[in-house]
């Protein structure tokens, strides 16, 4: 028993020694990070507001077209795939 106390005991202090040497993106600190970031106007926001949107409805049609394409593609595959099914079977 005395050995797993000393090992526990080992691995305690090798924990905090862990932490203070890790290298990390994240930073662990409790201090709130500052930011000087420009103060946004009505006019401002309402442009990129507009512009989100025409963005999303183009994203959005361009997907819809792409799925149409698709459909009309698979449609016309499995069309042709059943065409010579049928035509060898016989």
């Amino acid at each position: 028993m005395a050995a797993a106390n000393q090992s526990l005991d080992a691995n305690r202090k090798l924990v905090g020694k862990l932490k203070e040497s890790r290298f990390s993106f994240i930073h662990t600190s409790t201090e709130k990070t500052e930011y000087d970031l420009p103060k946004a106007s009505p006019e401002a926001l309402k442009r990129i507001q507009n512009k989100l949107e025409r963005e999303n409805k183009s994203r959005k049609q361009k997907r819809l077209l792409l799925i149409g394409v698709l459909a009309i593609l698979l449609v016309f595959v499995f069309n042709i795939f059943s065409f010579v099914l049928i035509k060898f079977t016989y």
